[in-house]
């Protein structure tokens, strides 16, 4: 919007000149994407985020353990990609919560103590975790059970995708209904994924005992929501390799879509005949 400001001119009467007004800074609203659903299906990418926290310095990370600022390139491509596939396969929208702002403002995989360092970092804090936890209230209510996929970027294992449950915490609901197969069957997420040739770690073939990488086995967001709360949401976190997000070629949009496929597989297999 412009402003007219009058200006002097030498020789002449004032005269208007129209000056570009400076653009608003960005509300909480305006950097955290939300998608209200209608499946029993929720998504969430906390890291991809690339903009700037108005007013809030970035963090310096002092007594936090395992400190990180780095951005998961792309995975805020994959989930909103992901999101507009599933919904051509089974006609319904999933829950989608995705973060516009970086890292290095406000890490909302962390609780609330170690997310932010200044109290002008809560407003967007919330507004992030607000929805998502009204998401799965929502499918709770109305389903009895549900999924949630927290979307990650990792680049030690470029290839690969880290399946994060806490060695199976998250999932527990999933576990006692369906067994094991509901986590790494052939209809599962990551089972339907592995089966279409992308590296699966830990392997699907593996045994149960078998454990997540240390690093990879999941954050705040799986923990707070996955099943084993009282949310009854089953939560996988997945640590797309830094291969499967480029945007080369479109690579994270072929992710996105056998995401999309895999989801399907397990919405019919696991999820379909969940109440309405």
């Amino acid at each position: 919007m412009s402003r007219s400001l009058l200006v002097p001119l030498v020789g002449v009467a004032l005269v208007p000149v129209l000056v570009a007004a400076p653009d608003a800074p960005a509300t909480p609203a305006d950097l955290v994407v939300v998608q209200k659903g209608t499946l029993p299906i929720i998504v969430s990418a906390p890291h991809g985020g690339r903009k700037k926290v108005p007013d809030v310095p970035e963090r310096v990370g002092t007594g936090v353990a395992q400190f990180a600022t780095v951005l998961d390139a792309n995975t805020d491509l994959i989930a909103e990609r992901f999101s507009a596939e599933l919904e051509k396969l089974l006609d319904g929208k999933p829950w989608l919560v995705v973060a516009r702002f970086e890292r290095k403002y406000l890490d909302v995989n962390r609780p609330r103590e170690q997310a932010y360092e200044s109290d002008k970092a809560k407003p967007y804090y919330d507004a992030y975790h607000e929805p998502l936890e009204a998401a799965c209230k929502a499918v709770k209510a109305k389903f009895g059970r549900g999924l949630l996929l927290d979307v990650h970027g990792q680049g030690e294992f470029k290839d690969a995708i880290c399946r994060g449950t806490q060695n199976g915490k998250t999932v527990t609901l999933l576990k006692e209904r369906d067994g094991w197969r509901g986590l790494t069957g052939k209809r599962s997420v990551l089972g339907f994924l592995q089966n279409r040739g992308y590296k699966v770690l830990p392997s699907c073939d593996a045994d149960e005992k078998t454990k997540e990488e240390p690093k990879f086995t999941g954050g705040y967001i799986v923990g707070t929501y996955g099943s084993h709360t009282g949310y009854a949401i089953d939560a996988i976190q997945l640590e797309f390799g830094s291969f499967l997000r480029e945007r080369e070629k479109d690579k994270y949009a072929k992710t996105a879509k056998d995401l999309a496929e895999a989801v399907a597989a397990f919405y019919d297999e696991y999820l379909k005949d969940a109440k309405k």
